[in-house]
């Protein structure tokens, strides 16, 4: 009966292919539709959370009288974000990839409520960190559910749809902040937060159902082993490693002397967690939250500081350029978030355009290397503006810089789908969007160290001693006006509008030299073609199938040889019966 039984599921296996192997994996038609469309929506929740606080930094600055927070309110979201990307790229390889994004999502929620309730700085930076935590899940969760739900050369169209919504959430993240601020509150930034969350978690938990088939062998490993792969211990030495820097970052140079006994403990404190954090690494091997086995592979290591070098100058960006359209031009929070369109929607069409062309042609690198150059072009063009720069210069220039991101910025994501195999994939989408995001807080407190040494210079040069550094750090970047009078034409506001201007461009210095250090590592990765690596896997996956099949049925062919061998022909096996019922 056993032999019965095997034989009928092995036909029903051969009859209805997409219940093997691989089939089950992919989505098509309306339940695709519906899967993609979630993906952005999460994707759109997040993007609007990164976006929308730039714009609204300088009214929070001004109410809370903390302009040297302003690292905080970025480092402490990129930190915990940063920090908890290998985590949560093992929760994605080991337990199931809805449960664990809907997770995310929930956290992330329960952060924007802290931030939007927050009665003082450092609530808010608290606030900031814990939402960090939640989104740390949100773009690895999108990109691993893509990689689950679709073939593997139509992966970097897909992938460039749903990240496509973060571009348009940079789009009406500035806008919607600098409304809310204006209008409203900035703590509506995080309120909005709450309706959207929760119609992105009704959808993903409702219409959401993808097939695991890649992933059971993880999956199914007891709860005592999954856990002993989330690697608490390297958490928390990474999380002691990075605080130390950006304690340092942010505080050598202004509050302590460079050579003063907290920095240099703090410098060691860095490098002591950071050794510690390696050597643990490396004695954890494929347990550890960053395999070396992973990070060693050219793509990987390379994808990593491409994306960290990106990130640093992104993120730079994003936080510095609304200070400088607020503080040193003068514009409205509303009309600084509409002027960040310039830098966000090119970023829209770059990751489409060659999300497609990738699809299509199979060759990634080339269009990475591109994208770097140009946007580098456009970084450098972005450290000449100043209070006097006509609008269509500097549009011009957001706009290169913009589009040179967008053509870059997602391809070290789908280089790793080439490189990796599938149950890999997490971890890879763990180090990748790891390194972006380390980048990134490293860029905003490097940003607001060197925003503050050269305001400490740049104010009492422009307007000779009659205003004080201190004071203008105490009003916040929108409180020049209060310092220099109402009238926008007064002399002593000019001047600290000039000062700011010259103090931004140096964190747009170093977006500058962030860019340009993409380049290298983006022309030492390998040059392969994704479309012919599907092209291959997808036969290798077919002579495994037909191989499969073929044993199944030599399987069959000798079981009924031996059950021949034991009872008989069929005919003598009839009049063996024949003659037993005549006997009973």
């Amino acid at each position: 009966m056993s032999q019965v039984h095997h034989h009928e599921d092995a036909t029903t296996t051969a009859h209805h292919p997409e219940q093997q192997g691989q089939g089950d994996l992919y989505l098509r038609s309306w339940r695709l539709a519906v899967v993609i469309t979630s993906l952005c929506f999460g994707i759109l929740l997040l993007g609007l959370d990164m976006n929308i606080i730039g714009v609204a930094i300088p009214r929070i600055t001004t109410d809370f009288r903390s302009l040297g927070d302003i690292a905080w309110y970025g480092s402490a979201y990129l930190l915990t974000i940063t920090a908890f990307q290998p985590l949560f790229g093992n929760l994605y390889k080991f337990f199931n990839a809805k449960t664990v994004y809907l997770v995310s999502l929930i956290l992330f929620e329960i952060g924007s409520v802290i931030c939007a309730a927050a009665p003082s700085s450092a609530t808010l930076i608290f606030g900031r960190a814990f939402l960090g935590f939640g989104a740390a899940g949100l773009l690895q969760g999108a990109l691993a559910i893509i990689g689950l739900s679709v073939e593997l050369d139509k992966i970097p169209l897909y992938q460039g749809i749903v990240v496509s919504s973060l571009g348009i959430s940079v789009c009406l993240g500035p806008i919607l902040g600098g409304v809310l601020t204006d209008h409203a509150s900035w703590r509506w930034c995080f309120w909005i937060n709450v309706p959207v969350g929760v119609c992105v978690i009704a959808v993903v938990f409702f219409f959401v159902h993808i097939g695991q088939s890649s992933n059971q062998a993880n999956r199914a490993l007891d709860l005592r082993k999954k856990l002993s792969h989330m690697d608490g211990l390297g958490t928390v030495l990474f999380l002691g490693a990075v605080c130390c820097l950006l304690l340092v970052l942010q505080m050598g140079g202004r509050e302590w002397a460079w050579r003063d006994s907290r920095c240099i403990g703090l410098f060691v404190g860095f490098a002591v967690l950071t050794g510690c954090f390696a050597l643990w690494q490396w004695r954890r091997g494929d347990r550890a939250i960053i395999p070396f086995r992973i990070l060693r592979k050219r793509s990987i290591g390379m994808g990593a500081l491409v994306l960290f070098s990106l990130g640093m100058s992104s993120q730079t960006y994003a936080y510095y350029l609304p200070i400088f359209f607020q503080s040193a031009q003068g514009v409205s929070t509303t009309e600084s978030g509409v002027r960040f369109i310039a830098l966000v929607l090119p970023q829209i069409v770059g990751l489409v355009i060659v999300g497609a062309v990738v699809t299509k042609w199979g060759y990634y690198v080339p269009y990475m290397l591109a994208g770097v150059i140009v946007t580098s072009i456009g970084a450098g063009f972005l450290t000449t503006i100043d209070t006097t720069t006509p609008t269509p210069v500097w549009v011009a220039f957001m706009v290169i810089n913009g589009l040179g991101i967008g053509m870059a910025q997602q391809l070290p994501y789908t280089a790793l789908q080439a490189v990796l195999e599938p149950e890999d994939v997490a971890t890879g989408n763990a180090i990748a969007v790891f390194s972006y995001q380390l980048g990134g807080a490293l860029g905003v407190a490097l940003g607001q160290t060197l925003l503050l040494a050269k305001l400490a210079t740049a104010v009492p040069s422009h307007t000779h001693g009659a205003v004080s550094a201190p004071q203008v750090i105490s009003a916040g970047a929108t409180g020049l006006g209060q310092i220099a009078g109402s009238s926008a034409e007064a002399e002593t506001l000019r001047a600290l509008r000039s000062a700011y201007a010259e103090a931004v461009r140096d964190p747009l210095i170093l977006a500058l030299a962030a860019a340009c250090l993409a380049f290298p590592f983006a022309a030492a990765m390998e040059r392969l073609n994704i479309k012919r690596i599907a092209e291959e896997r997808g036969s290798k996956r077919r002579v495994e199938e037909e191989a499969d099949s073929g044993l199944e049925r030599k399987k069959e062919d000798g079981g009924g040889r031996m059950l021949m061998a034991v009872v008989g022909p069929p005919r003598e096996k009839n009049v063996v019966e024949e003659a037993g019922e005549s006997v009973l």
